[in-house]
């Protein structure tokens, strides 16, 4: 286990980096995997999020690792300390159980008035940052979130995948998404498209309905 702190941003490896590239599944924290309870920083509030654990465990037993990429801005507003943030971790690892384990925690702590060069999403450098770490393949990868900026940092990172939720925020996200994917669709459709990736857009529910096709096209991109 290796952690690093860096100002209002951290990072836990909790695997050795692969030997080989490899997809990985990036997961926002609050509203995907646990339930948002408005700043959640008490373990003893930690409830998993319909299908999370389900999700993890199959991705793990496809091989896939999996990492968690969270905004924090509680710790910079002054809410609760990296303590209560880890404490939570610990709660939420607790209950996902030895069949879901995670590959690596990156959080960012600042606030949307942070520095422009911070990993906050829809930055896409938390995802960038656990790619060289661990030897992910980010073009077979997948990013869950029930944000707008969720989605916008896998797309700027260039994951295959994103796929939004309407858990959390992501019921009142959800027209919000669909907006931007559109636009950025039709900005390749034009021809104007240099510099800019747009990955396929999956709209679900909640997890349980997440198509484990997915895992399967992922682990295609290695071969």
């Amino acid at each position: 286990m290796q952690e690093k702190k860096k100002n209002l941003e951290r990072s836990l490896l909790l695997s050795p980096p692969f030997p080989s590239q490899s997809p990985a599944l990036f997961l926002d924290r609050d509203g995907v995997v646990i339930e948002d309870c408005h700043y959640v920083c008490d373990p003893n509030k930690v409830r998993l999020c319909l299908g999370s654990r389900e999700l993890i465990e199959q991705a793990c037993r496809q091989g896939i690792p999996v990492v968690l990429v969270t905004n924090q801005s509680g710790i910079s507003r002054g809410f609760f300390q990296w303590e209560n943030f880890e404490a939570v971790n610990e709660r939420m690892q607790e209950l996902l159980g030895p069949d879901a384990p995670l590959s690596a925690i990156y959080a960012n702590g600042y606030g949307p008035s942070g520095p422009v060069n911070s990993w906050r999403k829809p930055s896409p450098k938390m995802l960038l940052e656990a790619a060289m770490a661990l030897n992910l393949d980010l073009n077979g990868s997948i990013m869950i979130g029930d944000r707008l900026s969720d989605l916008q940092a896998g797309a700027a990172a260039g994951v295959a995948t994103v796929c939004h939720v309407l858990s959390g925020h992501g019921l009142s996200a959800r027209n919000s998404v669909v907006k931007w994917h559109r636009q950025i669709a039709n900005t390749l459709s034009t021809g104007n498209s240099f510099g800019i990736h747009v990955p396929a857009l999956k709209l679900l529910d909640t997890l349980v309905s997440f198509p484990d096709q997915l895992f399967v096209n992922s682990k295609a991109t290695q071969e």
